[in-house]
């Protein structure tokens, strides 16, 4: 999924890393919160992708780390950058740009020398190893009493926006004097002085990150938009048809402890999101007469959910979707802002072929209509409902599996919470299960906050006793600074 192998590849190769670029300049406050919260999700989530990672608050000591643990590129993301899809669309731009030295978000000054903002940038470590680590070069004040001559590069016709972002620079022939220094300056000197292009991401990936300026007091509130439009939690993931993991292991387990249970869950609580409810009921082999409990924060996802149970017919859904999308969204871009996984719509129809073949469509027609389906709109991040969430599962003593999905490592929660503060709650959502578990009887999935545990185990198994300053200090929980322990 994302490409996974191929960026783990990249980074067991020593090809391609990672770094987080503190940015130690924001004044505000909730900028500072708020940002450390994204760079807490991101650092974990692309840990995932490039495990072997890095970070500092000064761009040369960044560099540094990562060429002398011998890797030949890295990617450096300042804090106050959201990435969105970035993770997907990246492989391919890499790929198609194999050889470039230096990629990032180039700046015109005109009289002033050209500048690359530190918000995103790749650069080839093996080119900055051999010309003798140039410095990033950082804005001097007082540069404009002392004029210098250096090469003019040429640049593209082209802008992204306004009139001083070029998609590309070179070196031309000619000298010629700037008046001020600004930040990198020197990096874009030493690329030029040694016949190097530097070029800018393309259109694709400019729309899938985004940077608030949180340093900058006048810009930060007018970029904050470009944040938490990412953050819409009111969506639907109409395509998703997850299936539930391998369980072997953890139903053999389950019969050691207690032989006479028979194997089947008789209840099931699982997110709105997509056919999932459905397909996690069939795959777990659910009898006649279960219950299904769907939750979620969002009242519009219920509500698809709850249509689709109920007018579904159990053949081409991707078509069904369409229908669908177009009922609640009256434009593409309407459509675009509710709907999640549009282009894996394609995909869902052969994962229900599959599923058909073991008998799908029958368990829809003789088994679903049997089933008690509850549907409770509920924030399971608020302390004082997720004791009663997951009460839902202590009604009786048969076995319950229960899906949290990533909702505890999860972007739009991750803008409110911080890594710690996630890791606390999801700690207290577990003790809530493991205490009205009868038995061992309640299977949970839930994706850790750092990824530090088991996806998946019985209710009674999770240890839900570690606090967050006990995580070992190689974990990725403890990479940045403020998440380090301090005795």
């Amino acid at each position: 999924m994302f490409n996974k192998e191929w960026y783990n590849n990249k980074n067991t190769s020593k090809e391609l890393t990672i770094g987080w670029l503190y940015n130690d300049n924001i004044r505000d406050d909730f900028a500072k919160g708020y940002t450390k919260n994204m760079t807490d999700y991101w650092s974990v989530e692309m840990s995932w992708f490039l495990p072997d990672c890095f970070e500092d608050s000064n761009i040369n000591n960044l560099l540094k780390k990562a060429s002398d643990s011998g890797f030949k590129k890295i990617v450096v993301f300042k804090q106050g950058t959201t990435l969105g899809q970035f993770q997907s669309i990246f492989p391919k731009f890499y790929d198609e740009n194999k050889n470039a030295t230096f990629v990032g978000h180039i700046l015109d000054q005109q009289d002033s020398y050209y500048t690359i903002h530190p918000q995103a940038f790749m650069i080839d470590l093996t080119w900055w190893a051999k010309v003798g680590f140039p410095e990033w070069g950082a804005h001097d004040r007082h540069s404009i009493e002392e004029s210098f001559e250096t090469i003019e590069p040429i640049r593209s016709n082209e802008n992204w926006h306004d009139e001083y972002t070029p998609h590309w620079i070179a070196p031309s022939k000619k000298l010629r004097t700037y008046k001020r220094k600004l930040g990198g300056w020197n990096i874009v000197k030493a690329l030029m002085e040694d016949d190097q292009h530097i070029i800018s991401w393309n259109k694709e990936i400019r729309e899938e990150k985004h940077y608030s300026y949180p340093e900058v007091v006048h810009d930060g509130p007018r970029h904050l938009p470009g944040v938490t439009e990412q953050l819409m939690l009111d969506i639907f993931f109409i395509a998703n048809t997850e299936l539930p993991p391998p369980l072997g292991t953890w139903l053999d387990h389950k019969k050691q402890i207690d032989p006479s249970w028979d194997g089947k869950f008789n209840r099931l609580i699982v997110p709105a999101a997509g056919l999932s409810p459905l397909i996690y009921a069939f795959t777990l082999g659910m009898p006649k007469g279960s219950k299904i409990h769907v939750y979620d924060i969002s009242k519009f996802a219920l509500d698809l959910t709850k249509k689709i149970i109920e007018e579904w017919d159990g053949t081409n859904y991707s078509s069904f979707a369409k229908d669908l999308m177009k009922e609640y969204g009256d434009t593409p871009t309407r459509r675009r802002d509710m709907f999640r996984g549009t282009f894996q719509l394609n995909d869902s129809d052969k994962t229900i072929e599959e599923l058909n073949k073991q008998g799908f469509t029958e368990w829809l027609t003789d088994v679903l209509p049997t089933l008690k389906i509850f549907y409770t709109p509920i924030n399971i991040m608020d302390p004082n409902k997720s004791k009663r969430f997951a009460n839902a599962a202590n009604f009786d003593e048969q076995t319950t599996y229960v899906h949290l999905s990533n909702i505890y490592h999860y972007m739009p929660t991750s803008f409110f919470y911080s890594l710690r503060q996630r890791w606390a709650l999801h700690n207290e959502l577990l003790s809530h299960f493991k205490a009205v578990s009868a038995n061992n009887n309640i299977l949970i999935y839930s994706a850790c906050p750092i990824g530090h545990r088991n996806i998946i185990n019985w209710a009674d198994e999770w240890d839900d006793t570690i606090q967050f300053d006990d995580l070992p200090e190689d974990s990725i929980g403890k990479l940045l600074k403020w998440n380090k322990t301090t005795k």
